[in-house]
């Protein structure tokens, strides 16, 4: 810079001085806002005045510093009276507030250990700890999170204090992301080291426990153990009615079994299928065999001749080769070889085959009608055995691929998502920058604005002084 004036330069140069020691880092800072604080003062003073376009120098002309500089000698006492109040006063505050004391634990969040495949047919989405990482902070902050730490608090805290209410716990509590986010640092402040250590150590694994609980395998451990009871309980369902309905529909049927024996009720829908379309088939084979005598019959009522004889003792003989007279309802049948009337005893035969004919044709309609409604049923069942098979492979393919599922989450659920990666230890010094950089700081912000002050006031009395003189030459005048 140059001075305006009389033309005289002014140079101002700073070198840093070397003391012997090392300083603290507090301490070098607050010497190096110290030394600063009249430097910035001045070029903002400046810039202020230039704008206004009035001051100690007109727009046009260059800088004195040599005003500055006599606007603070002037005014010392009271910039120094201003910064040595202001410190004593912050240093007095800062004694008087108790202090707090700062501890934090780390929690790290990396997703499972394990990861284990036994069937590609059903697949985990992979978890990736960053997909989550702005919900971190927001969950170790939740009250579900926050409420099991007032047991701790209150065991900590002195009998007669009054209970911590959850707002003032949550104001003691910070949670922040480090790094990428799967890094979560929790800080607690409180009045005690050992109040600040618990507390973030108790936060720290409650936390982990909620996360582990909401993203881990346990809670999937104990879902596809349910499915997989209700997967067993369904395939075993299925295969009792399996073989219910193989049973009623007749596997396993050997022909070898006695088909004429009463039925019992066990026996398989099949088997009586079988049964009954043999009976019919006998029935309808009798019948056509029934019909044919009869037409012999009429033949030999017809002829009555010399040869009918002979023809009546073969039809006697095949009447009785199908077992016609038989314990039912067909009447008796009484003839006489030795003296035998072949057109009467035609007759008789005639009859009685028409009767045995109506019997039969009864019968051959009733297993008709049985074979009917048996093919329909096995119809019907063959369909819902289809169904069955069906719906078994279903289940057991679900029961296979649920019960491979199980086994990864067993192996899963070992590792966990999250654990602390640090516990905090009782700090040994209070939290804060402490009384002396609270007071330098007190003190700088106080000569800052004093400065301004002074420099204000000294602008607005020159700004009154050509006003005064004008008014005084008028009234000379």
């Amino acid at each position: 810079m140059r001075a305006c004036g009389r033309g005289t330069g002014v140079g101002v140069s700073v070198s840093p001085t070397v003391t012997p020691g090392k300083p603290s880092l507090t301490s070098a800072r607050v010497c190096s806002i110290v030394l600063a604080v009249p430097v910035v003062t001045v070029a903002a003073w400046t810039v202020v005045a230039n704008s206004l376009q009035v001051g100690f120098c007109q727009v046009d002309d260059e800088i004195d510093l040599r005003q500055y500089i006599r606007v603070l000698i002037r005014y010392r006492v009271w910039i120094v009276g201003l910064v040595v109040a202001a410190a004593v006063i912050a240093f007095a505050v800062s004694s008087i507030m108790p202090p707090s004391y700062e501890a934090s634990a780390l929690v790290a969040i990396t997703g499972p250990r394990y990861r284990m495949q036994f069937d590609s047919r059903m697949q985990d989405v992979p978890f990736d700890p960053r997909a989550f990482a702005k919900g971190y902070t927001q969950l170790a902050e939740s009250d579900d999170v926050i409420n099991a730490l007032l047991e701790v608090a209150a065991a900590q805290r002195p009998a007669d204090a009054a209970p911590l209410a959850l707002s003032a716990l949550h104001e003691m509590l910070t949670a922040s992301a480090v790094g990428d986010g799967n890094l979560v640092q929790l800080t607690v402040r409180a009045a005690t080291p050992e109040l600040a250590a618990a507390l973030a150590n108790a936060w720290a694994e409650r936390y982990v426990g909620h996360l582990n609980a909401l993203y881990g395998k346990q809670q999937d451990l104990t879902e596809l153990e349910t499915q997989v009871v209700q997967a067993k309980e369904r395939v075993e369902q299925a295969d009792q009615e399996l073989a219910a309905l193989r049973r009623d529909y007749g596997l396993g049927y050997r022909p070898s079994a006695a088909p004429d024996l009463a039925e019992p009720p066990s026996i398989g829908l099949m088997y009586r299928l079988q049964d009954r379309t043999r009976r019919l088939a006998d029935n309808e084979a009798r019948s056509l065999r029934i019909a044919q005598l009869i037409e012999e019959a009429q033949q030999i009522v017809e002829r009555a001749d010399e040869a009918a004889p002979a023809l009546v003792s073969g039809l006697l003989a095949d009447m009785l080769g199908l077992g016609l007279f038989s314990a039912d309802n067909t009447g008796l049948v009484q003839i006489n070889l030795g003296d035998i009337d072949a057109r009467a005893s035609a007759r008789a035969l005639l009859e009685a085959l028409r009767a045995k004919q109506t019997a039969t044709q009864a019968v051959v309609e009733q297993y008709r009608g049985e074979v009917a409604a048996l093919q329909a049923e096995v119809a019907q069942r063959q369909m819902q055995l289809e169904q069955l098979l069906r719906a078994q492979q279903v289940d057991q393919n679900t029961y296979l691929v649920l019960s491979n599922k199980l086994q990864e989450s067993r192996v899963e659920a070992d590792g966990d998502i999250a654990r602390v990666a640090g516990r905090a230890a009782p700090p040994e010094m209070p939290a804060g920058r402490g009384r002396l950089f609270t007071s330098a700081l007190a003190a700088v912000v106080a000569g800052v604005v004093s400065v301004f002050a002074v420099f204000f006031i000294e602008y607005w009395r020159q700004g009154e002084s050509p006003v005064a003189a004008a008014a005084g030459a008028a009234q000379a005048g």
